[in-house]
């Protein structure tokens, strides 16, 4: 039996448009007291350098700003010219202070307010960077939010296959996922079921063969939730080549098969012990609180979920709490697929406590 001292640990309970709203920028003028627009671009809060400005109804913020969160930006000043050329991945770009106009490779944009330079800032409209890339442009009144938005930065490709492909079906400006889709070579079939994403954590799909068919399926790992003391890992497995979703054994069906546990409270420590497919664990842990209802009777398992692909292997890992927010240790899993049912089942569990300290 293993004793350590124990800490009481609580968690805390996450429109195309023409012209960039010119009735959204007279009615911010009007307004009183002036209520502050804010920036969103792909699920990012923006912060920027130098303050945006509204001239002639239109909203300008800095370029330099935006290279930070349109990974693909690349620009290079001219002093003698004073000209920006602006590198999109997809085209050059050269914009010339004072000018509505900014030459492309093979294209012509237009400014509907000359770019201009503030501080050392080329200040451009922010419509002239929703068409550089191609990009969707929302105006949230409640928020007062302008949001952009490049699909192709949630489209999650497979590193075993280039055509094995997952993106949403629908998406909030801040980055959750409402249903996704599968592509595989071309086919696609939606999920509209499949929600999380946050916009800091893309889902992961793997191509390779889980089954043991010698045929590769899709393996989608997505994160559904995450909070101090929380962090709820999806996991889906697709057949490639009718895109039906193969069930997976659930991690509740999972513990009431292989787990048995109880935590016993004494004056000055408690005990909990766990039995894991017929192996046995004591732990004893310290704790002098003469108030122990916030530990539990038996372990508590779900708010940490981590899945992973290993070695051609599903795995799971799920964290044992005693309490809201407090760990004792991980059970750990692997998966088989069972050919009769069509469907994954655990194959193998064990627990595993923390190491002292951690």
């Amino acid at each position: 039996m293993r004793t350590r001292k124990w800490t009481k640990k609580v968690a805390s309970s996450a429109v195309v448009f023409t012209m960039l709203m010119s009735t959204m920028v007279q009615a911010q003028a009007s307004a009183a007291p002036k209520q502050e627009i804010q920036l969103n671009i792909n699920h990012w809060m923006v912060t920027l350098d130098v303050d945006y400005v509204i001239k002639d109804q239109t909203t300008l913020v800095p370029l330099q700003a935006m290279k930070y969160y349109l990974k693909s930006m690349g620009l290079h000043w001219n002093n003698k010219t004073k000209t920006v050329t602006i590198s999109t991945g997809a085209d050059q770009v050269v914009l010339e202070m004072g000018s509505r106009k900014a030459k492309g490779d093979s294209k012509v944009y237009s400014l509907s307010t000359p770019a201009y330079l503030k501080d050392g800032h080329v200040m451009v409209p922010i419509r002239f960077i929703a068409d550089l890339y191609d990009a969707q442009a929302g105006w949230d009144e409640q928020e007062s939010m302008v949001y952009l938005y490049t699909p192709k930065v949630d489209v999650s490709t497979s590193e075993e296959n280039g055509y094995v492909k997952l993106y949403p079906f629908k998406v909030t400006k801040y980055g959750r996922y409402e249903g996704m889709v599968v592509e595989v070579e071309g086919r696609k079939r939606v999920f509209k079921e499949w929600h999380g994403g946050d916009g800091t954590r893309k889902p992961i799909v793997h191509y390779q063969d889980v089954t043991g068919d010698g045929k590769p399926e899709v393996v989608v790992f997505y994160v559904n939730g995450t909070g101090t003391g929380l962090y709820l890992g999806e996991m889906h497995i697709v057949d490639a080549e009718t895109l039906k979703e193969i069930p997976v054994e659930s991690l509740e069906q999972a513990v009431s098969t292989y787990v048995q546990s109880s935590i016993e409270k004494y004056a000055d420590h408690f005990i909990v012990k766990i039995t894991v497919d017929g192996k046995e664990s004591f732990e004893k842990f310290e704790d002098d609180s003469e108030d122990k209802s916030y530990i539990f009777d038996k372990i508590g398992y779900g708010a940490v979920i981590d899945h992973s692909l290993v070695n051609g292997k599903l795995q799971t890992r799920a964290a044992v709490n005693v309490s809201i927010g407090t760990f004792a240790g991980d059970l750990k899993m692997t998966y088989r697929y069972q050919e009769d049912l069509n469907r994954f089942v655990v194959d193998t569990m064990e627990y595993s406590p923390l190491d002292e300290g951690r």
